[in-house]
C-alpha cells in the first residue's frame, strides 16, 4: 500500500490517513477485481461497457445487458435496502463510491455487497466539482488523478490491498465536462475507465419522480430516449429512500422486457 504522493484533496466527509501497510483483503474479495470470484459470470470490463455506450452497434447481438448502478453511497440505511432488493430479484449492480464514507458503514455491509455478487467501483474521494473540474485541462488532470489515488488507497484501506476496480464514475459524469482528455489519459494509466450511463430513475433531477410508477416510466423513457440501446446502464443513488421503494418495480419491469443483469469491473 502506498500513501498518495499529492496533497490530500478536499472533502466534506470525514477522512482518514491513506496507510503505507498492507491490508488484508475481505474474505469475499476476489484478488484483482472489485467483486467477489461467484460474480466472474456475469461481470464486464469497464472499457468494454465503456465501448458499448460509445458505439452501440458493437454491443452483443441477441441479448440485452442492464447495469444497475448506484452513486454517491455506501449508506448505512439506504444501502441495506438497495442490497436485500437486489438479492430479492436475484440481479447484481454496480455500487459507485465515495470512498472517505467507507468508515461510517459497518464492514459487514460490503462483505454482503460482494457476497452477493455486487461490484464496487470508485465515485471520486471528493466529490468536490470546484476542485475536480477547475482550470484548464492540466490541472483537471492533475487533480482527478490525485483524488483517484486518494480514493483508491482509502478503499483499500477498508477493503483489502488487492482491492483493483476498473470502472470510475466522475461526480456529474464525464458528459457533463470539458477538458477531460488528459485526466482520461491519467486514469487510463492506473488501468481505469471512465463509466457514464445512458438511463436513468430520475433520482438526481431537479424533478424527480414522486411515485413508483414514476421512477419506472422514467427508466422506461430514458431507455427509448437513447435509442433502445442492447447495452444499457441506469444510473440511481444509493442515498435516496424513494429509490429503494422503486427498485423492485424497477427491476420487475426489467426482467419483463428480457434484459440480462451485469456488473462493471
Amino acid at each position: 500500500m502506498v500513501h498518495p504522493s499529492c496533497t490530500r484533496p478536499p472533502t466534506t466527509w470525514k477522512t482518514f490517513k491513506a496507510p503505507d501497510a498492507v491490508v488484508p483483503d475481505l474474505p469475499e474479495l476476489e484478488a484483482g477485481t472489485n467483486h467477489s470470484k461467484t460474480a466472474d459470470k456475469w461481470t464486464y470490463s469497464a472499457s468494454q461497457v465503456h465501448q458499448w455506450m460509445a458505439k452501440p452497434q458493437t454491443a452483443p447481438k441477441g441479448k440485452k445487458l442492464v447495469f444497475i448502478t448506484f452513486d454517491d453511497g455506501p449508506d448505512s440505511t439506504v444501502t441495506p435496502k438497495e442490497l436485500s432488493n437486489l438479492e430479492k430479484a436475484g440481479v447484481p449492480a454496480t455500487f459507485f463510491m465515495i470512498t472517505p464514507q467507507l468508515q461510517g458503514v459497518p464492514v459487514d455491509l460490503l462483505r454482503r455487497s460482494l457476497r452477493d455478487g455486487n461490484g464496487l467501483d470508485i465515485h471520486s474521494y471528493s466529490h468536490d466539482y470546484k476542485y475536480l473540474f477547475h482550470g484548464d485541462a492540466n490541472q483537471r488532470a492533475a487533480h482527478v488523478t490525485c483524488d483517484y489515488d486518494w480514493a483508491l488507497a482509502q478503499a483499500r484501506a477498508v477493503i483489502g490491498s488487492d482491492y483493483d476496480p476498473s470502472g470510475f464514475r466522475y461526480p456529474g459524469g464525464e458528459m457533463s465536462w470539458n477538458d477531460l482528455s488528459k485526466a482520461n489519459a491519467g486514469l487510463a494509466k492506473r488501468g481505469v475507465v471512465p463509466i457514464d450511463w445512458n438511463a436513468m430513475s430520475g433520482d438526481a433531477d431537479a424533478h424527480m419522480p414522486t411515485t413508483i410508477p414514476g421512477y419506472v416510466t422514467m427508466v422506461k423513457q430514458s431507455i427509448a430516449e437513447s435509442g433502445n440501446p442492447r447495452v444499457v446502464v441506469i444510473l440511481n443513488h444509493d442515498i435516496k429512500e424513494k429509490t429503494a421503494e422503486a427498485m423492485p418495480s424497477i427491476l420487475a419491469w426489467l426482467k419483463s422486457q428480457g434484459y440480462q443483469f451485469g456488473i462493471i469491473s
